[in-house]
């Protein structure tokens, strides 16, 4: 195991599963058609496969310069055969030219040069090529072709952002200033789709939420404005009728052919201090003027009138 600086170049085919569902039989023919070529001009460009997996191949080369020609060199190529075809059924090569420290073991190589220069395949276009920076200051003033920025881009699995440029070897109808390039890989753009989806419907449950709270509230003011205008205060309790009393009979006085005199009763005890009290005589006297006579049904009530009349009950 050594460690040594290479250009990379990845070479992937794009919509390949596309193609092979469309016409499987002819699709591999044609990739083996162009693998041959492909074969051929890196070798011419003294480069190396040294892995391939189907419809993809990465390549070494000892000089930038050579590997940035080299893939120019297939694309050309390419896409003068793919003339012969419609537009479903061109075959074409993204391709993905990195830079840097790497680890050959057993032939193949390992590390960040040729992990940056798979990530760079996938923001290139179909047909087209991606560079690094360091690719790109390396080739600068020393190929006929223009090359776009396209600013640092975050890839999948490598740390730091990547600063790309595209490469622009032919004028096909298209304005390169503005390159025609999905910016981001196809993960990031799933990713930025679904996140789009899920703000926009975050803001739409929001404004729901919004509306049926507002909704509830005028519910709520109208029903308890309702029921509070419904409410009537219960009756007032009415007081319970007081017992009759029946009072205990009295028996009446015997009958007189003498009226009875009215006999008013006070309270002794506020009367006591007030009322001047009688002997005896003047009260027998003052009954006798009131028609008590001596008769023998008249003793009682005459009695009570003199008691009353000593005790300063009458007026």
């Amino acid at each position: 195991m050594r460690r040594k600086i290479a250009a990379i170049l990845v070479a992937h085919i794009a919509d390949y599963g596309r193609l092979v569902a469309d016409d499987e039989e002819e699709t591999l023919r044609r990739m083996a058609s162009y693998r041959s070529t492909t074969d051929d001009l890196i070798a011419i460009a003294g480069g190396r496969i040294f892995n391939a997996a189907g419809d993809a191949f990465l390549a070494e080369f000892p000089s930038a310069v050579e590997a940035v020609r080299c893939a120019i060199d297939i694309q050309e190529s390419l896409r003068t055969r793919n003339l012969a075809y419609p537009d479903s059924r061109q075959m074409s090569y993204r391709i993905g030219i990195g830079i840097g420290d790497v680890v050959e073991r057993e032939g193949d190589l390992l590390g960040d040069g040729v992990n940056i220069a798979a990530r760079l395949e996938g923001l290139a276009e179909a047909g087209g090529i991606c560079i690094s920076r360091a690719v790109h200051e390396q080739v600068t003033n020393k190929l006929s072709a223009r090359f776009v920025d396209i600013g640092a881009r975050k890839v999948k699995n490598i740390p730091e952002p990547v600063h790309a440029y595209l490469v622009v070897t032919w004028d096909d109808g298209r304005t390169h200033a503005k390159p025609q390039v999905t910016a981001t890989p196809a993960s990031a753009r799933s990713a930025k789709k679904w996140l789009s989806v899920a703000v926009i419907g975050a803001i739409v449950l929001c404004t729901a939420a919004f509306a049926l709270f507002h909704a509830a509230q005028r519910i709520d003011s109208k029903t308890l404005s309702s029921s509070t205008a419904a409410v009537t205060l219960p009756p007032a309790p009415t007081p319970p009728a007081p017992a009759l009393t029946t009072a205990p009979p009295t028996t009446p006085p015997p009958a007189s052919s003498t009226p009875a005199p009215v006999i008013r009763r006070t309270n002794s005890a506020i009367n006591a201090s007030d009322a001047t009290k009688r002997s005896l005589q003047s009260c027998e006297v003052l009954a006798t003027q009131r028609g008590w006579t001596i008769s023998v049904n008249d003793v009682n009530g005459k009695r009570a009138f003199i008691t009353a009349c000593m005790r300063g009950d009458l007026d």
